[in-house]
């Protein structure tokens, strides 16, 4: 066997598609939500709900292995987890800085 053939005793991750990509499914399931929330004019709410989702990326991108994580993978992982908390914490600092609507 050579240095480039190797192999991966590892068993499958099960689930198929879904069982390999649940993280970056439940943060675009968060983000849906959040838009939504957003779009029935509760602007606070959903701009929270998006922010907890990205922090939730970046805190799977941090303590799940690059196997299971999927393609929440861009970088390296100090990079992303960097960008995703930066973002997330942006979105719920906003959420919580914006005056409440009157009515």
């Amino acid at each position: 066997m050579t240095r480039l053939e190797t192999v991966d005793d590892r068993p499958p991750i099960r689930g198929g598609w879904v069982g390999r990509q649940w993280p970056l499914l439940t943060v675009l399931g968060g983000g849906v939500v959040g838009l939504t929330v957003i779009a029935l004019d509760h602007f606070r709410s959903g701009c929270l709900i998006l922010g907890v989702s990205v922090l939730f990326a970046a805190l799977a991108r941090l303590v799940l292995p690059v196997r299971r994580v999927g393609l929440l993978v861009v970088r390296s992982r100090a990079f992303d987890v960097l960008v995703l908390v930066t973002m997330g914490t942006s979105l719920v600092v906003l959420a919580v800085i914006v005056p409440p609507s009157r009515g």
